[in-house]
């Protein structure tokens, strides 16, 4: 085994031992979790550069899911097992409805895909009553076929951020509840994503 300390060299002067990278990322990972979990990220085109993952921990993926429907440029794809809004003022899933709708209306093209269950009607009122408000508000809406479920939690923004983990869009999940997803700067990702999207309508 190498020395790390030269006997022919100052007892103070190291001899450096390669570190590698995998270890280093693991380390800048690890220490900056805690501020990837809390910090939303800006609009869309101030996001961090190609190839960057964030963690979206609990509350934070809808003030980052927001932030990216606001800062939509071209399109925005969503597939959610459940989108549920409520008239309450501060109702998170009520506001991503307004913000899908302003977005088409700047010339995004906006689409979503929700779950149509085959045994759970109270599901599909919920996703029911938000497909009729973005459709009001001229967004595309489709529903998958009742013999297969949709539990897909995706989103795709711009063929570029891909939002991927548990949360649904419910007023629980992006408030109270523990819920863990990625944000992931990827347009190769995206495409394959935007792909699977199309597999849940056949």
């Amino acid at each position: 085994m190498a020395q790390l300390i030269s006997k022919a060299t100052p007892r103070w002067r190291i001899i450096a031992c390669p570190i590698p990278a995998a270890a280093i990322l693991l380390f800048c990972l690890l220490a900056a979790g805690p501020a990837l979990a809390t910090s939303p990220v800006p609009a869309a085109k101030n996001t961090a550069p190609s190839g960057s993952v964030r963690v979206l921990a609990d509350a934070a993926y809808g003030d980052t899911l927001a932030a990216l429907i606001k800062g939509a440029g071209q399109r925005i794809d969503l597939a959610m097992f459940l989108f549920k809004t409520s008239p309450s003022r501060d109702n998170r899933p009520a506001g991503l409805v307004r913000d899908l709708v302003a977005a088409g209306q700047r010339g995004v093209e906006v689409r979503v895909i929700l779950e149509y269950s085959s045994h759970d009607p109270a599901l599909n009122r919920a996703n029911q009553e938000t497909a009729q408000a973005l459709r009001k508000g001229g967004v595309a809406v489709f529903f998958d076929s009742p013999g297969r479920t949709n539990h897909a939690k995706l989103a795709v923004i711009d063929r570029r951020y891909c939002l991927v983990g548990s949360h649904n869009l419910t007023q629980s999940a992006l408030k109270y509840n523990h819920e863990f997803s990625l944000l992931l700067d990827n347009p190769a990702l995206a495409e394959e994503i935007l792909a699977y999207m199309e597999t849940i309508l056949r």
